[in-house]
């Protein structure tokens, strides 16, 4: 008997076929091929970009366009003119307001609290661009620096007040700007810009009233302003209307500042001045001023009381003004390059700084030294003979004293 084979079946009997592991030959092969594979592929990559950065064949409307008012063009700011300033302020405010300007790139030149500081400011106002002064307790720095004539610093008043009632103060102490407090850089560069604008436009119209009226006396090359054939020959440098002559500007170049001047050297350098006013058509105003009295006082006094007024009087006015004293407790002021508008502002600041002065006590009564004023003006451009303008402004002086105004202005 034959056995029969055993029949084939395509069941498993559960058992794997052990795989043959690769190689080291065959793993360093295959290893090789991928990383050709790799280095095709970035080739292909870079490729295709190069191809659509080209302009030749990636057609532009592809790409979004943009407008030229789109295109934002970034231009370095220009550096602000740095300002030197003078502070007066109260002592809890003052280290605030010190930072602030430093923190807007200014300079503080001085800094100081309380009335006792002006006297210490006010050597340097002159070499000031600009004032902060506190309000109230600040008003006489004020006068001070108005007091310096046309190219006087900037004035910034410093309030604790609405914006509103603090630009009425300022406005009522004669100050150009003004800045709330507390102090902080956010508010206050504002300001400073907007007083270094103020220095640069004072400045240029110093530097053009010079250039109209001419340079200083003892300039040899003077010869008037270009075109102008008045200042040649007689009238030229050396002629008696030129600056070297003898009634040009030399002998007031020589006198001496802050003092009452003879009568003859007001006079010839009021009629001096009135006729450049006339020839450059620049303002020139007169004021005069008398001592108040509501009672006759003891005798000794009202000198005394003269010889105060006078003393204020000039300190208180601008290094470009002339005063003189008069009969009858009167002062008489020259106020070049100014209309009469601005004649009666710097009127203010002079009745004002007389009223400040120390009182004279005798026979038991206090008695104020006091002034009332008066101010008229030339024309610009029009003839006008000193005679004339202080007979007008003898005029409204006297109105003044009747009336009881402490002020009249011709109008």
């Amino acid at each position: 008997m034959t056995t029969r084979p055993p029949r084939a079946t395509t069941r498993g009997d559960g058992k794997r076929p052990k795989a043959r592991g690769a190689t080291q030959a065959e793993k360093a092969e295959k290893a090789e091929k991928a990383d050709k594979a790799e280095k095709a592929d970035k080739a292909e990559k870079a490729d295709k970009a190069d191809k659509r950065r080209a302009a030749s064949i990636v057609p532009t409307d592809r790409f979004e366009r943009i407008a030229d008012d789109a295109v934002v063009e970034e231009t370095a700011l220009p550096e602000l003119p740095r300002l030197r300033l003078l502070v007066l302020e109260s002592a809890p405010h003052r280290a605030a307001l010190q930072g602030a300007i430093t923190a807007a790139g200014h300079v503080v030149v001085a800094a100081a609290s309380g009335a006792g500081s002006i006297e210490k400011l006010r050597a340097m106002v002159g070499d000031a661009d600009a004032l902060v002064v506190g309000l109230p307790g600040g008003e006489p720095m004020i006068d001070v620096a108005l007091a310096q004539g046309p190219g006087r610093p900037v004035v910034i008043a410093a309030c604790t007040a609405g914006a509103v009632d603090a630009a009425r103060r300022a406005a009522a102490a004669g100050a150009d700007l003004v800045a709330v407090r507390p102090h902080d850089v956010e508010r206050l560069a504002p300001i400073l810009l907007a007083a270094g604008r103020l220095v640069e436009q004072r400045r240029q119209l110093v530097a053009a009233h010079h250039a109209m009226v001419g340079p200083p006396a003892g300039y040899a090359g003077y010869a008037g302003p270009a075109g102008d054939d008045e200042h040649a020959g007689p009238d030229g440098p050396d002629g008696p209307d030129g600056p070297d002559g003898p009634d040009g500007p030399d002998e007031l170049a020589e006198r001496e500042p802050g003092a009452l001047q003879p009568f003859d050297v007001f006079q010839r350098a009021a009629e001096r001045e009135l006729e450049r006013a006339r020839r450059y058509a620049y303002p020139l105003a007169v004021a005069m001023f008398s001592v108040d009295l509501a009672e006759p006082p003891p005798p000794g006094v009202r000198g005394i009381l003269r010889a105060r007024a006078g003393n204020a009087l000039v300190n208180a006015i601008r290094d470009v003004d002339l005063v003189t004293e008069l009969e009858q407790d009167r002062f008489l002021v020259l106020l070049p390059y100014t209309d009469r508008l601005i004649g009666a502002e710097v009127a203010r600041r002079i009745i004002s700084a007389v009223a400040a002065g120390d009182p004279v006590i005798a026979g038991g009564r206090t008695f104020s030294p006091k002034v009332i004023g008066a101010v008229a003006g030339a024309q610009p451009g029009a003839p006008a003979a000193f005679p004339e303008l202080l007979h007008d402004v003898t005029q409204l002086l006297e109105q003044a004293a009747v009336t009881g105004a402490s002020l009249a202005v011709e109008p």
